[in-house]
């Protein structure tokens, strides 16, 4: 082995500590723990059902919903469909509407978490309200000025039509 490569090395190990130590490293201390962060947002979800009388759905995430039309369809999207929906999304905080949409398609796999987990539990036909912990929309980072830092949402979504792939064109599910 040539000097040179032998001094590479040595350089390399004597930087290593201190690389694996600043990733390590957690500088904005005010990032909660997102299973911490999980628990608080699923108690706050729980007590606004419970203050509003919402006999909601547990799903195993923590997200909560309420099927308000159920059909017969057996169509369900999964992480790899394309989805229409109707759809608009508030605040839990203060009920204000942060976006909506109508005839919307996208690939599920494009979304918010919560939309992964909540758009497969429909068929298409139903219609209900999805309450998304922030952990499983835009969490920590929110999405200013809409929506802030840690903000639970909620969502009511009607599911138009479930298809296998996504076309750009016109933007439509096939």
């Amino acid at each position: 082995m040539s000097m040179k490569l032998v001094n590479v090395i040595k350089g390399g190990l004597a930087v290593l500590p201190f690389v694996v130590a600043s990733c390590m490293m957690n500088d904005d201390g005010d990032i909660p723990d997102f299973n911490e962060q999980l628990q608080s947002d699923i108690a706050a979800i729980d007590n606004y059902l419970a203050t509003n009388n919402i006999d909601a759905i547990e799903h195993s995430s923590g997200i909560r919903y309420v099927i308000w039309h159920d059909s017969t369809g057996t169509n369900s999207a999964t992480i790899d469909s394309c989805v229409t929906t109707n759809y608009s999304g508030r605040l839990m905080s203060n009920g204000v509407e942060f976006d909506k949409g109508t005839n919307i398609s996208f690939p599920l796999g494009g979304v918010i978490d919560g939309w992964r987990i909540g758009i497969p539990l429909l068929t298409v036909g139903d219609s209900a309200t999805l309450y998304v912990p922030s952990g499983f929309a835009y969490g920590y980072y929110g999405y200013p000025p809409e929506i802030p830092s840690n903000a639970n949402l909620i969502f009511n979504v009607a599911v138009k039509n479930v298809g296998q792939t996504y076309k750009t064109s016109d933007r439509s599910c096939d």
